[in-house]
């Protein structure tokens, strides 16, 4: 069996997971499999960014708003990875 990170992800194939990138997306998915790079492979994902509207000066109301597409069956490149949250269990 393999030690360190790899065998702490094994228990979470098939589990449902919230996944932070360094551009400050989120894609939730399930988790398929992973390689040595921490490549991420997820099905039925969804890409969720914040766009804000407004301007830097202290005056401004900045609205936020949340946008939502669907990808379906993604591969994540290790290095863009900064968390990964589980959202829930694998289904029965």
């Amino acid at each position: 069996m393999p030690s360190g990170k790899g065998s702490k992800l094994l228990r979470y194939i098939e589990h449902r997971l919230r996944i932070s990138l360094v551009d400050n997306r989120t894609i939730v998915g399930t988790f398929l499999a992973f390689d040595k790079h921490l490549n991420l492979v997820l099905v039925d994902a969804e890409e969720f960014r914040t766009l804000s509207n407004g301007r830097n000066n202290r005056a401004a109301i900045l609205e936020e708003r949340v946008e939502k597409r669907s990808l379906g069956l993604i591969i994540l490149r290790g290095e863009n990875v900064v968390s990964m949250a589980v959202e829930g269990p694998p289904p029965p």
